[in-house]
Protein backbone atom coordinates (compact mmCIF):
# COMPACT_ATOMS: atom_id res chain seq x y z
CA UNK A 1 0.00 0.00 0.00
CA UNK A 2 1.51 3.45 -0.56
CA UNK A 3 1.99 6.29 2.03
CA UNK A 4 -0.01 9.14 1.72
CA UNK A 5 0.57 12.43 2.75
CA UNK A 6 -2.45 12.76 4.24
CA UNK A 7 -4.87 10.27 5.92
CA UNK A 8 -7.54 11.13 3.71
CA UNK A 9 -5.87 10.16 0.76
CA UNK A 10 -5.42 6.71 2.45
CA UNK A 11 -9.37 5.98 2.99
CA UNK A 12 -9.90 7.03 -0.46
CA UNK A 13 -7.90 4.73 -1.85
CA UNK A 14 -8.95 1.95 0.22
CA UNK A 15 -12.66 2.69 -0.26
CA UNK A 16 -12.12 2.92 -3.86
CA UNK A 17 -10.69 0.10 -3.79
CA UNK A 18 -13.54 -1.63 -1.80
CA UNK A 19 -16.18 -0.07 -4.43
CA UNK A 20 -14.16 -1.76 -7.40
CA UNK A 21 -14.17 -5.35 -5.72
CA UNK A 22 -17.43 -5.53 -5.16
CA UNK A 23 -18.41 -4.45 -8.69
CA UNK A 24 -16.04 -7.16 -9.61
CA UNK A 25 -17.80 -9.79 -7.10
CA UNK A 26 -20.89 -8.65 -9.17
CA UNK A 27 -19.59 -10.07 -12.39
CA UNK A 28 -18.08 -12.85 -10.84
CA UNK A 29 -19.15 -16.37 -12.21
CA UNK A 30 -16.73 -18.48 -11.03
CA UNK A 31 -17.60 -19.65 -7.55
CA UNK A 32 -14.58 -20.56 -6.71
CA UNK A 33 -13.36 -17.15 -7.48
CA UNK A 34 -15.80 -15.48 -6.01
CA UNK A 35 -15.46 -16.83 -2.68
CA UNK A 36 -11.90 -16.35 -2.60
CA UNK A 37 -12.51 -12.55 -3.61
CA UNK A 38 -15.42 -12.33 -1.04
CA UNK A 39 -12.95 -13.81 1.81
CA UNK A 40 -9.97 -11.50 0.79
CA UNK A 41 -12.51 -8.66 0.59
CA UNK A 42 -14.03 -9.28 3.56
CA UNK A 43 -10.32 -9.25 5.60
CA UNK A 44 -9.63 -6.08 4.05
CA UNK A 45 -12.67 -4.43 5.66
CA UNK A 46 -12.55 -5.90 9.19
CA UNK A 47 -8.80 -4.66 9.32
CA UNK A 48 -9.73 -1.16 7.43
CA UNK A 49 -12.46 -0.16 10.01
CA UNK A 50 -11.09 -1.54 13.02
CA UNK A 51 -8.29 0.43 12.25
CA UNK A 52 -10.47 3.70 10.99
CA UNK A 53 -12.24 3.54 14.70
CA UNK A 54 -9.31 3.55 16.24
CA UNK A 55 -7.12 6.02 14.72
CA UNK A 56 -9.39 8.27 12.60
CA UNK A 57 -12.86 7.79 14.40
CA UNK A 58 -11.52 8.04 17.96
CA UNK A 59 -8.55 11.09 17.44
CA UNK A 60 -11.37 12.93 15.37
CA UNK A 61 -14.21 12.83 18.43
CA UNK A 62 -11.90 13.88 21.07
CA UNK A 63 -10.46 16.79 18.81
CA UNK A 64 -13.64 17.69 18.03
CA UNK A 65 -15.05 21.10 19.65
CA UNK A 66 -18.31 20.65 18.48
CA UNK A 67 -19.53 17.16 19.37
CA UNK A 68 -21.14 15.01 17.12
CA UNK A 69 -24.68 13.72 18.43
CA UNK A 70 -23.41 10.39 19.67
CA UNK A 71 -26.43 9.04 17.57
CA UNK A 72 -24.41 10.17 14.62
CA UNK A 73 -21.22 9.00 16.27
CA UNK A 74 -22.40 5.64 17.12
CA UNK A 75 -23.94 5.01 13.66
CA UNK A 76 -20.34 4.49 11.64
CA UNK A 77 -19.58 1.74 14.44
CA UNK A 78 -22.93 0.22 13.77
CA UNK A 79 -22.32 0.44 9.96
CA UNK A 80 -19.03 -1.71 9.97
CA UNK A 81 -21.14 -3.91 12.56
CA UNK A 82 -23.83 -4.59 9.64
CA UNK A 83 -21.08 -4.61 6.79
CA UNK A 84 -19.20 -7.46 8.15
CA UNK A 85 -22.37 -9.12 9.05
CA UNK A 86 -23.67 -9.02 5.34
CA UNK A 87 -19.99 -10.06 4.47
CA UNK A 88 -20.20 -13.24 7.22
CA UNK A 89 -23.79 -14.05 5.16
CA UNK A 90 -22.41 -13.45 1.74
CA UNK A 91 -19.73 -15.76 2.57
CA UNK A 92 -21.46 -18.68 3.59
CA UNK A 93 -24.34 -18.08 0.97
CA UNK A 94 -25.15 -19.68 -2.31
CA UNK A 95 -23.28 -17.67 -5.14
CA UNK A 96 -26.30 -16.47 -7.85
CA UNK A 97 -29.54 -17.61 -5.66
CA UNK A 98 -31.36 -14.16 -5.35
CA UNK A 99 -30.55 -14.21 -1.71
CA UNK A 100 -27.17 -13.83 -1.93
CA UNK A 101 -27.47 -11.29 -5.25
CA UNK A 102 -29.83 -9.03 -3.00
CA UNK A 103 -27.04 -9.10 0.05
CA UNK A 104 -24.10 -8.23 -2.19
CA UNK A 105 -26.49 -5.76 -3.62
CA UNK A 106 -27.76 -3.92 0.54
CA UNK A 107 -23.75 -4.71 1.10
CA UNK A 108 -22.82 -2.48 -2.18
CA UNK A 109 -25.41 0.18 -1.23
CA UNK A 110 -24.99 0.32 2.54
CA UNK A 111 -21.14 0.73 2.00
CA UNK A 112 -21.22 3.33 -0.66
CA UNK A 113 -23.15 5.16 1.27
CA UNK A 114 -20.82 4.77 4.30
CA UNK A 115 -18.15 6.02 2.36
CA UNK A 116 -19.98 8.97 0.90
CA UNK A 117 -21.21 10.05 4.60
CA UNK A 118 -17.52 9.53 5.59
CA UNK A 119 -16.24 11.29 3.03
CA UNK A 120 -18.71 14.04 3.35
CA UNK A 121 -18.59 14.63 7.42
CA UNK A 122 -15.44 13.01 8.15
CA UNK A 123 -12.97 14.87 6.00
CA UNK A 124 -14.27 17.72 7.12
CA UNK A 125 -14.04 17.30 10.35
CA UNK A 126 -10.54 16.32 9.84
CA UNK A 127 -9.39 18.84 7.79
CA UNK A 128 -11.33 21.68 10.49
CA UNK A 129 -8.99 19.94 13.30
CA UNK A 130 -6.01 18.98 11.83
CA UNK A 131 -2.59 20.68 9.78
CA UNK A 132 -0.93 19.11 7.18
CA UNK A 133 1.58 17.12 9.23
CA UNK A 134 -1.34 15.59 11.75
CA UNK A 135 -3.06 14.53 8.80
CA UNK A 136 0.41 13.06 7.60
CA UNK A 137 1.12 11.52 10.56
CA UNK A 138 -2.57 10.05 11.11
CA UNK A 139 -1.88 8.44 8.11
CA UNK A 140 1.32 6.51 9.06
CA UNK A 141 -0.42 5.43 12.35
CA UNK A 142 -3.02 3.91 10.57
CA UNK A 143 -1.10 2.57 8.13
CA UNK A 144 0.58 1.28 11.43
CA UNK A 145 -2.31 -0.35 12.88
CA UNK A 146 -3.52 -1.90 9.49
CA UNK A 147 -0.17 -3.98 9.22
CA UNK A 148 -0.43 -4.78 13.54
CA UNK A 149 -4.18 -6.08 12.71
CA UNK A 150 -3.34 -7.89 9.52
CA UNK A 151 -0.56 -9.86 11.29
CA UNK A 152 -4.05 -11.00 13.63
CA UNK A 153 -5.39 -14.67 12.60
CA UNK A 154 -8.41 -13.20 11.84
CA UNK A 155 -9.71 -9.54 12.76
CA UNK A 156 -13.28 -8.86 13.83
CA UNK A 157 -15.23 -6.01 13.05
CA UNK A 158 -15.79 -4.28 16.39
Amino acid sequence: MPQHDDIRGQLREDHDSYLAELEALRAEADEHRCKSRLRALRHAWAIHALAEESVVYRAVEAADPIPVPAVDANARFIEHELIEGLFERLEHGRLGTLEWRARLRVACELIGRHIEHEQEDLFVRLERQLDAGALRLMAEEFERERQRLARLEVPKAA
